[in-house]
Formats: structure tokens, sequence, C-alpha cells
């Protein structure tokens, strides 16, 4: 297992905010991972990262042990047909291509997020609530590690909760090693063709113009976060909100902690003034 010191952790998240670490485990096989969390002590904080996508870290603070997933489990196979293995720390963009190759797809519509496989499930990703459309809709069962019982299951889909950018793995203490998925039949010149409208679309209308984390609140009021976006709240030299985006902050390069995290409850606050009521998809390291 690779172990490295004071390791500067704005290096893992996708928004470049972070503290420091006093070690970070890089488990290098799920035996690794699981002989590593088997050994934590329940009293003990429990900091793991995957791709980093909606992680926003305090840069202020100093933590004593973070577990990155980043070479956990790289595995990536067929086992017939439609039905595919995937490792959790296996690249989105890697899984899609993979499957592509083998004239099967689905999930093209996730081609430009920047997430490995176990957050992306654990986050259940989607294109949005209004498409309905999401990566547990392929998924037949999960491969995961309990915290709370130190043991390693296989959960049936009907056990995971899934739900519009949910699943049991954000209830509880309960962590993707793999994945059973099963994918639908696809030419490729299909497949490649949802790749492109999807990565043009991008172009189009995401703001790539700073760091980001992609959406920050999971529900909101859209025609409020209109009329945000519209106004551009923020430092304009740091962090704020984009005025292309809706539902995005942007990091210029200087931003910090306190900054992003003071937008994010500034938003909330003026949602439940108005009677609505906004939930982060951004999860806090205070």
């Amino acid at each position: 297992m690779k172990i490295l010191e004071n390791e500067e952790l704005r290096n893992y998240t996708t928004i470049k905010i972070g503290g420091r670490a006093e070690k970070m485990y890089f488990p290098q096989s799920p035996k690794e991972f699981s002989d590593l969390l088997e050994n934590y002590g329940k009293e003990e904080s429990l900091y793991i990262i995957s791709g980093g996508s909606n992680l926003l870290i305090n840069d202020l603070k100093v933590f004593k042990k973070v577990i990155s997933l980043k070479e956990m489990n790289c595995e990536i196979s067929q086992i017939k047909d439609g039905k595919f293995y995937i490792g959790a720390s296996v690249p989105l963009q890697k899984l899609i291509n993979f499957i592509n190759d083998k004239s099967y797809g689905g999930i093209e519509y996730l081609y430009s997020l920047p997430a490995l496989v176990g957050g992306a499930v654990a986050m259940n990703a989607g294109r949005g609530k209004i498409h309905k459309l999401s990566i547990s809709d392929y998924i037949e069962e999960l491969h995961v590690y309990d915290f709370e019982e130190k043991k390693n299951k296989i959960l049936n889909k009907s056990e995971c909760d899934f739900s519009y950018r949910h699943s049991v793995c954000k209830e509880k203490k309960i962590f993707v090693i793999g994945v059973i998925f099963n994918f639908e039949k696809m030419e490729k010149i299909e497949s490649d063709k949802r790749k492109k409208t999807r990565m043009e679309l991008v172009r189009r209308l995401q703001d790539n113009s700073g760091y980001n984390f992609g959406s920050v609140f999971r529900q909101n009021n859209k025609y409020l976060m209109q009329i945000i976006k519209f106004i551009g709240l923020g430092n304009s030299k740091g962090v704020h909100f984009s005025k292309k985006t809706s539902n995005w902050i942007i990091n210029n390069g200087n931003g910090s902690f306190k900054e992003a995290y003071n937008l994010i409850e500034k938003i909330k606050k003026i949602h439940k003034f108005l009677g609505f009521n906004a939930i982060t998809e951004v999860i806090l390291w205070k």
C-alpha cells in the first residue's frame, strides 16, 4: 500500500480547495482497502476520496488520515453479453469507452463527468431530474465494504435504495468496491454519436473557465438559481457562482473553503427565506 505524508488535498478535488493530510493511504487492492478499514477505530473520523468531483475540504484543517480510492480496484471485465464487472476505481470515461467498444452502452451522458465509478454509483450520478436517467438504471448488484459491520457484502439493486442523486452509500458507511452492470446493446456508431453530442453540449453550456464541482445543489428552485446566475454572487477573483451555468460555483484559483462554504450557506438561507428547500450535492469536510 502506498502511503504519502503531509499531502495537499486540494490536488485531489476538482474545485482545487483543501487542507492537508498527515497521512494519505492509497490501497491498491480491495483486500488492502478492507484491511485498512478493519483496523480503523469506530471513534476515528473517516475521510475517503474517490474522484473528488463533489468535495469541498476545509483548507485550514489538517486531517490525520485520508484514504484515496484512486488505485483500489481498477478491474474492468465483460462477464457475458451486456454484463460487466467494473471496479470502483475505474474512471467513468474508461468504463464508457470499454463497453462501447464491445457494442454496449446507455450512460454516454456521463462521459463528461470527472468521476470514478465508485463515487458515481454512491451518488447515483445522472443526467438531471427531468430526464429521469441515472447510472443505477444499469446496475444489478454492488460489491461493497460495510464499515459498521466490518465486512464485505454483496447488495442486490433492491437493497441499494437508489433514487435521484441518492443511494444507501450516502446514508450509511458503505463503500463501493465493484459493480455488476448490465448494459444495453448499442452500435458503436450510435455510442460515438452520443458521446460527441454530450461533449458539444458541455462546451456550449458548462462554465469551465475555472475549477468547479459541477452541480452544487441536488435540490433547489431552478428559477431562483437562474436569478443567482444572472447576479453572479461571490468574489470574481476567488469563488463565485457562474454567470454561464446555473447551480455551478467557480474557483478562479485563489478561492478558499470559507468563501465557497459561505456562498453555499447564503443560497440555502435565501431558499429558506422564500419558502424553498436547497439540498447540497457537494459533500463538506469541515
